[in-house]
């Protein structure tokens, strides 16, 4: 069965550090006498769910446009699940991540920390967990073929270790080649949840350092 891990974007999730968030406004509407319904939004590139590229920490990153459709397609998904973990200093590291009932041929991990039930909180920003830079060569040890990480983390950087966060963020991006997918819909996700296939649709701007994205995701239910 086909399912949304992606949230709909609205204003009321919040952005990072608090910051900017989705606005959309109507121009022209049907009951006011005009002849059709029409709106304009405004939003940060990493707003909600959206996938980080290189360039987002590299000036010689690759951008969204570097990217094929089939770089967002991914059939071998694996799932860890932190949501029972103590996690010490906001940061996910490797002694944390169970690797051992997950196959070594995985395109895509996608982890499970449990603040995708803290969303409408501010603890969802102020006290998210963050990844340790460590964790991009483990997990790219481990997973040869791994190309992104996603999870229902509003960023890779908590917010209480910012400057870890952005050497984090070039690790995954730049040094390994992962991919970063944040603020995924994890709520009903597990790790005994089975993937048949998973697609990443980011919005096709040109040039792009990051963009919002929909995640459809076929799961097997058997």
């Amino acid at each position: 069965m086909w399912k949304f891990l992606s949230y709909p974007l609205d204003g009321k999730a919040f952005g990072y550090g608090d910051g900017d968030r989705f606005e959309l406004k109507f121009v022209r509407s049907m009951c006011c006498g005009d002849t059709s319904n029409n709106s304009v939004f405004t939003m940060p590139t990493h707003y909600g769910t959206h996938i980080d590229f290189p360039f987002h920490f590299s000036d010689s990153g690759k951008r969204s446009t570097d990217y094929t459709a089939g770089d967002f397609v991914f059939d071998k998904v694996g799932v860890i699940d932190i949501s029972g973990l103590e996690i010490n200093d906001y940061l996910i590291q490797n002694k944390d991540l169970n690797l051992d009932n997950i196959s070594s041929e995985i395109d895509l991990l996608l982890v499970k920390t449990g603040f995708c039930n803290k969303r409408n909180s501010s603890e969802y920003w102020e006290k998210g967990y963050g990844f340790h830079k460590e964790t991009a060569p483990f997990l790219k040890q481990h997973f040869p073929n791994l190309r992104a990480i996603a999870f229902d983390l509003i960023s890779l950087n908590s917010y209480q270790q910012r400057e870890h966060g952005r050497e984090a963020h070039k690790a995954y991006l730049t040094e390994q080649n992962i991919l970063i997918i944040e603020e995924v819909d994890l709520r009903e996700v597990d790790d005994q949840t089975k993937f048949k296939q998973l697609i990443v649709s980011p919005l096709y701007m040109d040039q792009a350092d990051g963009a919002p994205c929909t995640i459809l995701a076929d799961i097997d239910e058997n």
